[in-house]
């Protein structure tokens, strides 16, 4: 391909390769998963179209993601055109793009979002000239959040918090009829599917036929190695459907994929639990067998909704002069539309070291914080209003969204954690998830539903002697991946990712780590076994 002499422009090769970094394992795989040709020259036309200019000046690569590569294309009529071309491991063809654009059309128009316009896209590599899937949108006028909240004041992250509510406030109140991802109508033309429903802010049904809801394009549906196993994708029409859906997606996966994935949460090695393919399927089908138990009792919980989960600082760009002000929320591939129960988590721009407060408690200040010296005072006050604004926007969410914070409720139970659990059951968790399991059986007759009803698990002393084990073997494992973490500190490679300057020290010290942990095994199996007494 001939580079435009006119396009100010990096080597093609840094545009189609990722280049922010190195990966700690299968470097080859995970950088080819991430490898995308296309044709610049094309999309610097289609851009420039987009915006009424004559033509493209310059194409800049911005940061990698793990999912795509984004580019900033400039006119000559000074208008900026972000590029978004989705990676191989993004997800299904056509599938993830055409439903991402459906979905910011849906969550611009219908819930009245910020987020940026889309000029112009194609989810069918093979029909444009541009030679891959491809995003044009507007560039958001704001700054990224997670550059200016260490400096932000109590008072702008607070408003940033209410902003946030009264987005999830709206998406909260609008209700649909199946669970799944959103297209629109024209990508499924021909296969009789019914025109989108939903249920309005005013309790009203509205059928919109620009839209039909479809497979999800989930990451749980794509990542590890799921691409290429048959299962249901949905649409699924129940709550119950979609929760059986994940356990008999996750069995097909334990007994397709040619390997099992190490878990990410724990360490492997001698002395260590070893999962194997039996031990996940009699998790999968003790999941099966207890599903319409542990479904939350008031069904309001499991609604089906559109949600941003990935609600972290680097997704959502607020004023510079202003910071208290969103004046976008980006990267909407891969939203779902899925029970509410699922969408149980705080904004991850929240997240804060330290102990994390529980439903509408406050925080309090430590009982000794007049004899600190300084450096503790600092960060107890750190620790105090980052508590803070936590039960605030927990407080917040009781009084406007009393059904998600029923969800923040349910969250806490063992019903909940056997629920979301065994959506990564063909990666991790097996063991621990067969001893909650049965735990359970100890709290069956308070179970909605269960009065009358044996116990689903028939267990022998021995079988039940041996998922202890397991338990315990496994959250050994936990501890020591813990530790590792812990000795790294922010250099531990998350995701499996690190900065090129950072390849051989990570390398070097993930190596020691790992030795010197393997080491501690028997002293963590100790302390654990202590701290059970």
């Amino acid at each position: 391909m001939d580079i435009n002499p006119e396009i100010e422009m990096p080597d093609p090769l840094e545009l189609f390769s990722f280049t922010c970094g190195r990966f700690v394992a299968n470097e080859e795989h995970e950088l080819a998963q991430r490898y995308r040709e296309f044709n610049f020259n094309e999309l610097a036309r289609r851009a420039a179209r987009a915006v009424q200019a004559d033509r493209c000046l310059s194409i800049e690569k911005l940061p990698d993601g793990l999912y795509n590569r984004i580019l900033l294309l400039t006119m000559d009529n000074g208008k900026e055109v972000v590029a978004k071309i989705p990676n191989p491991n993004a997800g299904r063809p056509h599938f993830t793009i055409a439903s991402e654009v459906a979905t910011m059309k849906f969550a611009r128009e219908v819930l009245c979002i910020d987020l940026p316009q889309v000029y112009d896209w194609s989810s069918r590599a093979q029909e444009t000239p541009v030679g891959a899937e491809f995003i044009l949108m507007e560039k958001v006028h704001g700054v990224e959040l997670q550059q200016l909240w260490p400096k932000m004041t109590t008072e702008e992250r607070w408003e940033v918090v209410k902003a946030i509510a009264a987005y999830q406030e709206s998406w909260a109140s609008v209700t649909f009829e199946q669970y799944g991802s959103l297209y629109f109508a024209e990508d499924f033309e021909g296969e009789n599917i019914p025109a989108l429903v939903y249920t309005d802010e005013k309790g009203q049904r509205v059928e919109d036929s620009r839209f039909v809801i479809g497979p999800s394009t989930s990451r749980e549906m794509f990542d590890m190695g799921r691409r290429g196993i048959d299962f249901d994708r949905g649409p699924w029409n129940s709550l119950e459907e979609f929760h059986a859906a994940i356990g008999h997606r996750e069995l097909a996966c334990v007994q397709h994929l040619p390997n099992l994935h190490p878990s990410p949460l724990t360490l492997r090695g001698p002395g260590l639990y070893q999962p194997t393919r039996e031990k996940k399927i009699a998790a999968l089908e003790t999941y099966l067998k207890l599903l319409k138990y542990v479904l939350p009792a008031d069904r309001s919980l499991g609604s089906s909704h559109l949600w941003h989960d990935a609600l972290h600082g680097g997704n959502i760009f607020v004023d510079p002069d202003n910071p208290g002000r969103i004046v976008g929320i980006i990267d909407w591939q891969s939203t779902g539309i899925s029970p509410l129960h699922f969408h149980i988590h705080q904004p991850r721009f929240m997240k804060h070291d330290g102990p994390q407060l529980h439903g509408l408690e406050r925080p309090v200040w430590p009982p000794d914080y007049d004899d600190l010296k300084a450096d503790a005072k600092r960060a107890a006050d750190a620790l105090f209003w980052d508590q803070t604004l936590c039960s605030l926007y927990r407080t917040l969410i009781y009084h406007r969204i009393p059904k998600l914070f029923k969800c923040f409720e349910f969250q806490t139970s063992t019903p909940s954690s056997l629920l979301l659990a065994a959506a990564r059951l063909s990666i991790d968790g097996e063991a621990v998830y067969l001893y909650t399991a049965c735990e359970l059986e100890k709290q069956w007759e308070n179970l909605p539903g269960t009065q009358g009803v044996a116990f689903p698990l028939t267990l022998t002393i021995t079988e039940r002697q041996k998922i202890f084990e397991d338990a315990i073997g496994a959250v050994v494992g936990m501890e020591a991946m813990d530790r590792i973490k812990s000795r790294l500190g922010r250099n531990f490679p998350q995701h499996g990712f690190v900065l090129h300057h950072k390849y051989k020290m990570v390398i070097d010290a993930l190596s020691q780590a790992t030795r010197e942990v393997l080491s501690e095994v028997e002293a963590i199996k100790i302390e654990l076994a202590a701290s059970e007494q």
